[in-house]
């Protein structure tokens, strides 16, 4: 008899737990959901963030709001969603280099770590960057740039927005692929090193498709190539690298939405799709195109998946360059 009560009352409690917790869950979110960006207002990732929340609070009816937590390259907007109650209600929109390259030449330095503290919410866009010269510059092609540092190595400058940078990997993984050394002259930020190509201090600037882009349209730096293996619409006549003679080059930078580690799975889902359910949108996609982005769409899974192999794909890649955090 005691056995038949007892067992009866374990059904009983785990019924009502069920049917109390199914509505918690049914009725996320039921406050504002904070995407934090790991840098200041008025950047790109900022942007992006931005146009996100909007889209998504229109379409799903929810409220969202965008918070900057700049600072250590990423790390405190990442380490503070780490340690984020794991609610849904505070995301990370963080990119390749926050996730990726900053952790992998910063080993000991770190806050967080990028495999174990966090769960993937949904791939929202790719970068491709583009490599500029001069416009009197005797380099008006990549390949003649590559012969130049063939001949005489090291000769070459090429500027970046920094060290251990997006446009930083790019130029060094075509050097090394072109078998051309050439000297990195890193910047703080895209502007500086645009304006000292200009003024030809540098010969070679890589960088952003949206912070290059009034510099080409200005006729002041003309476009040699962009790093996707398919051309940008809005670029249309520049060539890939991987059209000048180097297959399947492909470097970009992407961006991602992350939440804290062991994020319920149905929140994961129901974050999860309400971003694809925008990034399916014309006018999403015209607005981060005209930004020098591709909206991504895909599972939360398939999104895991790829940027932890990127991580050890690009921790071996990074090895082999010598790339340092100084």
């Amino acid at each position: 008899m005691l056995n038949r009560l007892t067992v009866a009352s374990a059904v009983a409690f785990a019924t009502l737990t069920l049917a109390c917790a199914a509505p918690v869950a049914a009725a996320y979110p039921d406050k504002p959901i904070r995407i934090v960006v790991p840098f200041s207002p008025g950047g790109g990732t900022d942007i992006l963030a931005r146009q996100l929340a909007a889209s998504v609070a229109e379409s799903e009816k929810w409220n969202v709001v965008v918070e900057n937590r700049p600072g250590g390259n990423g790390a405190i907007a990442l380490a503070s969603t780490a340690r984020a109650p794991v609610d849904g209600y505070q995301v990370v929109l963080a990119l390749r280099e926050n996730m990726v390259i900053a952790p992998l030449l910063n080993t000991e330095n770190q806050s967080f770590d990028p495999l174990k503290d966090f769960t993937a919410i949904a791939n929202v866009a790719s970068a491709p960057m583009v490599v500029v010269a001069g416009m009197n510059s005797k380099y008006d092609s990549i390949q003649k740039a590559l012969a130049a540092a063939q001949a005489d190595p090291g000769a070459l400058r090429f500027g970046t927005s920094g060290q251990g940078s997006m446009s930083h990997l790019l130029l060094a993984m075509l050097g090394a692929q072109a078998k051309a050394p050439m000297t990195h002259v890193p910047y703080r930020g895209s502007n500086p090193a645009m304006t000292d190509l200009v003024g030809g201090h540098v010969d070679l600037v890589g960088g952003s498709i949206a912070s290059g882009k009034s510099f080409i349209d200005g006729k002041r730096v003309r476009a040699l190539a962009v790093s996707s293996l398919k051309r940008m619409p809005n670029l249309a006549e520049v060539p890939t690298i991987a059209e000048l003679g180097y297959p399947g080059f492909d470097v970009v930078t992407w961006y991602g939405l992350f939440g804290p580690a062991d994020l319920p799975r149905d929140i994961v889902e129901k974050l999860n799709g309400a971003v694809n359910k925008v990034l399916r949108t014309p006018d999403m996609q015209r607005t981060l195109l005209e930004q020098g982005m591709v909206t991504q769409v895909g599972s939360a899974a398939d999104f895991d998946k790829m940027y932890r192999d990127d991580y050890v794909t690009l921790g071996a890649q990074i090895k082999t360059l010598g790339m340092t955090a100084e």
